[in-house]
């Protein structure tokens, strides 16, 4: 695994993370952590963002090619709304059955696995049911 070395940019990226629940894009994440740190190059976002992610720092989420990052790296459980497009945690532990999985056709290695689940989220649902 890349250790991902201690850094000004680094603790901004990291810090930017931690304190939002919104799974951003790494485009989104780039702009918000520039208004801290304005010389920050798109590289070194994603140099950081990769190195977190490969040290097990944050995850990253990706589906039909875009990716979200996350910095509960922690096994857990998401909601994409269908409406804004958002990723969002769901507050429930994980199946204790999914935590092990044993598959006695396969003979590869399973290492984790990512359950997400598509529908609305709430603030989708409540804006909806005002219109």
């Amino acid at each position: 695994m890349q250790q991902v070395r201690r850094s000004k940019q680094r603790d901004a990226i990291l810090a930017n993370l931690q304190a939002r629940y919104d799974h951003p894009t790494a485009m989104e994440l780039y702009l918000s952590v520039r208004q801290e740190l304005p010389n920050l190059s798109l590289g070194t976002l994603y140099r950081n963002l990769k190195g977190l992610c490969q040290d097990g720092t944050i995850a990253c989420l990706s589906v039909g090619g875009e990716e979200h990052y996350d910095a509960n790296a922690k096994q857990h459980y998401h909601l994409k709304c269908d409406c804004c497009g958002r990723f969002y945690d769901l507050p429930y532990a994980p199946l204790s059955e999914l935590d092990a999985p044993t598959l006695p056709e396969f003979t590869g290695e399973i290492h984790g696995y990512s359950l997400i689940f598509f529908g609305v989220c709430p603030d989708c649902t409540a804006q909806n049911r005002t219109k």
